[in-house]
């Protein structure tokens, strides 16, 4: 840019010489220095610093005056800044530097990771985790500023092969030896997932290689469904194996099929349903709820470690203790407002700005935008809730003991069902007003009702009346799910209510063509 405005003036005769013109050309155009993103910057930088040295201090024995929560919470403050900068300020010298700082972070975590101290492998992915997935997150920004073909490419076949590296490590560990996957090769394949599906999605499907990229992801997923199945039917023991590690590697594995078939098919449902998502995630919507959430979760999961310290005063750490952390008053009153905050604009703002007409001139019916939009709140929902779990990992991590982690399996599926009821009621009241704030208001007190059922139920003094309300309760079902007891019963209302809804919407959409 200097270059250019240098020989403009050099060929240009200087102002008020004998001969010269006024010019009557455009100017060039310089681009404002982002002011505000580069303070953000330098403040972060600072913080960063600061909570980096004091938490690196604790770490090799010698404490500071700060203690440790301060410095941690100084760190993460500084790291959002840092972010914040890298995504906005277009400067060569910046985003390459951001770039630098990726790579760097990528093979510090890779090594912390595989490092076997103090005693074993996986000792350190308490630290090498989060520095790949910081790494990850610097490298997307760098690619969101980056307009030079070769830096692009390079940086995306990285990410790609850092993913594809981390699933098979993750997955081909713990099929071999249950005891690897968790934590150690769970971590690795969850990472790892996040790494392709971001591979996938900053090139785009209409490349060929994130295409066959995302087709890999299904068929890999496939695979380890078939070898899990295989090993726990033909081998001995393979039943203690399913009931202890294969369940989980099928999850992973579902997760896998799931994001590499809705990341590559061109059915109409899961391209609007691709659209809907990248209207969530190119939003600042589910960046701040994902941090809300995780904030009010990371307060749940230190008054959690507190009852934990405290036998005397809470009683005695009986299984399952994952109940007393999730069944706490942070994540049912965080719920109550994440609801509203990710289904008050799907259709309202569709009617609003006129889009839902020419969304439905496309060869698409009212059942498709429907379900689409239903299945990107869920996946959006689930992502949110994702933070909340990932905690429970830094247990095993940091050297605490072992807890059964079996009653996560049926909450992940009263979670499932319930959230299927939460986003499709909101999906119906965003579809009766294009009022954003009134459809919010009506879903929150939805889930008002929703939560009030549960405490209705004690004061109930008939028994009938205490049954239908304990049906209706979605805390409730929550317990039972969370002693490892999947009641069908329990779950039929949820399961009504997100048919109902659903089916009520598209009703709400083809009545539009009755006027």
């Amino acid at each position: 840019m200097s270059k250019t405005l240098t020989d403009q003036q050099e060929g240009r005769p200087l102002s008020g010489a004998p001969g010269s013109m006024r010019e009557i050309a455009p100017s060039v155009l310089r681009e404002d220095e982002p002011a505000l993103p580069r303070l953000i910057g330098m403040v972060g930088a600072g913080l960063a610093i600061f909570g980096g040295m004091a938490v690196g201090f604790n770490q090799v024995g010698r404490p500071v005056w700060v203690g440790t929560s301060l410095p941690i919470m100084a760190l993460a403050a500084g790291l959002c800044g840092l972010l914040f900068h890298a995504a906005f300020d277009r400067d060569r010298q910046f985003r390459r530097a951001y770039m630098a700082l990726g790579f760097v972070m990528l093979v510090l975590g890779a090594m912390l990771s595989l490092l076997p101290y103090p005693k074993q492998l996986g000792d350190q992915l308490q630290w090498g985790s989060p520095c790949m997935f910081l790494a990850l997150l610097f490298l997307l920004a760098f690619l969101r500023n980056e307009d030079e073909l070769f830096f692009r490419d390079i940086t995306q076949k990285v990410i790609g092969g850092a993913g594809a590296l981390l699933a098979i490590a993750g997955l081909f560990g713990g099929l071999i030896r249950g005891e690897f996957f968790l934590p150690i090769g769970f971590v690795y394949s969850l990472v790892g997932l996040v790494y392709l599906a971001a591979f996938v999605s900053n090139r785009g499907v209409s490349d060929d290689l994130a295409y066959y990229a995302a087709l890999g992801m299904s068929l890999l997923g496939a695979l380890f469904v078939i070898l899990v199945l295989g090993r726990s039917i033909v081998t001995q023991g393979g039943s203690t194996y399913f009931v202890s590690y294969g369940l989980v590697i099928l999850l992973v594995s579902t997760m896998y099929i799931l994001t590499g078939m809705g990341m590559s098919l061109d059915w109409p449902v899961f391209v609007l349903t691709r659209r809907e998502l990248g209207s969530y995630f190119f939003s600042p919507i589910a960046y701040l709820t994902m941090f809300g959430f995780a904030f009010f979760s990371w307060f749940s999961f230190i008054a959690f470690l507190g009852r934990l310290a405290d036998p005397q005063s809470f009683g005695p750490a009986i299984e399952p203790i994952v109940q007393r952390y999730i069944l706490a008053l942070y994540p049912v009153f965080t719920i109550i407002f994440v609801v509203p905050v990710l289904t008050m604009r799907l259709l309202s703002e569709e009617q609003r700005t006129g889009t839902m007409e020419v969304l439905l001139t496309a060869p698409v019916d009212e059942t498709t935008v429907v379900i689409s939009k239903f299945l990107a709140a869920m996946v959006t929902y689930l992502v949110v809730w994702a933070p909340f779990g990932l905690y429970l990992i830094a247990i095993p991590l940091s050297g605490g003991a072992p807890f059964d982690y079996r009653p996560l399996l049926s909450f992940l599926v009263a979670l499932v069902i319930t959230g299927a009821g939460f986003m499709s009621m909101g999906l119906f009241f965003s579809s009766l007003t294009k009022n954003q704030i009134a459809s919010g208001v009506l879903t929150f007190t939805g889930m008002l009702a929703l939560t009030y059922t549960y405490f209705a139920a004690d004061n109930a003094k008939e028994q009938v009346w205490k049954t239908i309300l304990n049906h209706m309760s979605y805390i409730e079902l929550w317990n039972s799910t969370l002693q490892g007891k999947i009641v069908p019963q329990f779950l039929l209302f949820y399961i009504s209510l997100t048919v109902v809804c659903l089916f009520l919407t598209v009703k709400v959409l083809e009545s539009r063509k009755w006027r």
